[in-house]
């Protein structure tokens, strides 16, 4: 059971990071879309959100951002 402790848009915001480290911009703008959705799914009337912090969701689509940004620089 452990291996499912953690949410899976944490495991997802975690391989898009590992994306970005590993420069695989493509997979993570696809990661990044696969954590939106997660977040989406799990909402609906009555259901909340018990996360303290959406910061590192935030982050997330600023960094992909700077990383097209000097992609597009570079090329």
């Amino acid at each position: 059971m452990t291996e499912y402790a953690r949410r899976l848009s944490d495991k997802i915001l975690f391989a898009f990071n590992q994306a970005c480290d590993q420069g695989y911009h493509d997979v993570a703008e696809i990661l990044l879309r696969g954590l939106e959705l997660a977040l989406t799914r799990q909402g609906g009337r009555g259901n909340v959100d018990h996360r303290q912090n959406l910061q590192a969701v935030t982050d997330a689509y600023t960094r992909l951002q700077s990383l097209k940004q000097l992609q597009g620089a570079a090329d």
